[in-house]
């Protein structure tokens, strides 16, 4: 399996910050999200429903189409430290269980058309939805995952340069009161 995204994996750690903060009060976290968006306004059904066309032509339905995968797998997962004899019979049933909570896909998409729509009137989505139906707006929808690749390496590579200036630096520093490193 190719790696995660970036996007697919913010989102998953979205995903799993918010089942964290939402177990203790014993809300799921789509209920935990629904709970914070109904103290807000509700947006009109026409806002959400063009909320929903731009999410998915900008790309950001996408990057949350490995979650429900992800958190059935690590369900399953969860009971192998103490049930290690059943890691393939749970990866079977985790299986199994996928296709069935795939069908709930939707309900992302409707969580993520729900947060624009509570923060944009209907006339900038669709103002923001014409722009990823022209030319420059599938360019970069198309053209996102390897910018924020390069991005992510150009990341990594300048953080273990300042990382090694730094090593540098302070055992310097330390060689000065007396210590070498």
């Amino acid at each position: 399996m190719r790696e995660l995204t970036f996007a697919r994996r913010a989102g998953l750690g979205l995903l799993a910050a918010l089942a964290l903060t939402a177990a203790p009060m014993g809300l799921s976290p789509f209920q935990a999200g629904s709970a914070s968006a109904q103290q807000a306004a509700q947006p009109s059904p026409a806002a959400i429903a063009a909320a929903r066309d731009l999410v998915v032509a900008n790309g950001e339905a996408r990057a949350f189409e490995g979650v429900i995968p992800e958190i059935v797998n690590g369900a399953a997962r969860s009971f192998v430290p103490t049930n290690p004899d059943l890691a393939k019979p749970l990866s079977e049933v985790a299986q199994t269980l996928r296709v069935e909570f795939e069908k709930r896909q939707s309900e992302v998409v409707q969580l993520l058309a729900t947060a624009y729509a509570s923060r944009f009137t209907e006339a900038e989505l669709k103002e923001a939805l014409a722009f990823y139906k022209t030319a420059t707006g599938k360019k970069l929808v198309a053209d996102r995952p390897a910018i924020v690749q390069q991005t992510v390496q150009g990341i990594q590579a300048w953080g273990a340069q300042v990382n090694a200036e730094v090593l540098e630096r302070v055992r310097a520093e330390m060689k000065k009161r007396g210590y070498d490193l």
